[in-house]
């Protein structure tokens, strides 16, 4: 039985709640804080113990030694959903989007917006365009250019 999102959304905060002193206010920040982290979880489980072993079912019977409160079922359930054809065609999907990006950016967490806030602090007074988020958006720490693609494109 699949149980009702909302009702593991409020299980989800209520558990927070008792543990944690957080504001009726932070329920939307901590329920999708929750959301990217069941997510990344997920994604994890599927990129380091399922498509590395689509060919080894034995490998695939049985939840990994790291993280034994999964319930076999559930494991099963899990593996079953990322081998389907549904799955394979949508992970396919994005792969291929993936490839065509040919300039990466290293912002990590910080975005174009956290760089134009950090670049309006060092630089007062200059207005910032989108050319110069770009750029720096693909420089190191120390400022240099790893890609020689992006080196290329930025001359």
């Amino acid at each position: 039985m699949v149980p009702n999102p909302k009702d593991v959304k409020e299980q989800i905060w209520e558990a927070v709640d008792m543990a944690f002193v957080v504001g009726q206010g932070g329920k939307k920040s901590v329920l999708a804080s929750a959301a990217k982290k069941w997510k990344d979880f997920k994604s994890t489980l599927t990129r380091h113990y399922i498509l590395p072993y689509t060919n080894d079912k034995e490998k695939l019977s049985h939840p990994p030694e790291t993280y034994k409160f999964i319930e076999k079922a559930q494991w099963d359930a899990f593996v079953a959903s990322r081998l389907s054809q549904d799955f394979e065609s949508v992970h396919s999907q994005h792969a291929q989007i993936r490839e065509k990006l040919e300039y990466n950016h290293r912002l990590s967490r910080k975005g174009y917006a956290g760089l134009e806030d950090e670049l309006e602090e060092t630089m007062p007074g200059v207005e910032i365009d989108r050319s110069t988020l770009w750029k720096r958006a693909r420089q190191d720490k120390h400022g240099n250019i790893p890609d020689p693609k992006v080196a290329e494109k930025q001359n």
